[in-house]
């Protein structure tokens, strides 16, 4: 017989799996910089989190490239601050400033999931700037409006997953690793990868 004690972990660590493929409205929600292994670049590994329907408060991990030499980091993070509506200038060696520039501004984006091994992969595969309805924005502003209301009022909710700054706690995490050991952040559909095409809105 097994014993169950109420509110134990599962065995394997119940780590994040991610989300299924599909179009959501997400928020960047934390991240941790890091550099690549293999090129040395920077690289922020982010929290992204659902912010509307049946997945609302699911999140996944993505990377996003700060190496503005190369064309295709450069594309993607155009495509980010679009997204968002950041149009300032700011510094990418600042987690301040980027903090600022990216987490908790909602947009809509088309998500692929793989499977390597023992790892769950999510990406932000393209940026749906032309694909967002009045439906969406009407979510979208719903969910500022929540949130601003939270932090007037010291409610700012629940840090799932995330250390004391809002940035993803490390400490039960699935490993999903940088890009010289995993096959999938080499490829494109949302990692380090550049298709190339000219449209402002497919993968990368």
């Amino acid at each position: 017989m097994a014993t169950f004690t109420p509110g134990q972990k599962p065995a394997n660590g119940g780590g994040d799996e991610g989300v299924p493929a599909g179009d959501y409205l997400i928020i960047l929600h934390g991240f941790t910089r890091k550099n690549s292994q293999k090129s040395g670049k920077p690289f922020l590994r982010g929290r992204f989190q659902v912010i509307h329907g049946r997945l609302k408060g699911k999140s996944f991990f993505d990377t996003i490239s700060l190496d503005i030499d190369n064309a295709g980091s450069l594309g993607r993070l155009s495509l980010l601050s679009e997204s968002v509506g950041q149009r300032d200038a700011f510094d990418l060696d600042s987690d301040a400033e980027c903090r600022d520039a990216f987490c908790n501004k909602p947009f809509k984006a088309r998500i692929n999931r793989e499977v390597s091994g023992q790892y769950t992969n999510n990406g932000i595969a393209r940026y749906l700037i032309k694909e967002t309805t009045d439906s969406d924005r009407a979510v979208i502003e719903t969910w500022l409006l929540e949130k601003a209301e939270k932090d007037q009022f010291g409610g700012g909710g629940n840090r799932d997953g995330m250390d004391a700054n809002g940035l993803p706690d490390e400490h039960g995490d699935p490993p999903p690793p940088d890009d010289s050991d995993n096959p999938y952040e080499r490829r494109g559909g949302g990692r380090n990868g550049y298709g190339g095409r000219g449209n402002d809105d497919i993968p990368f």
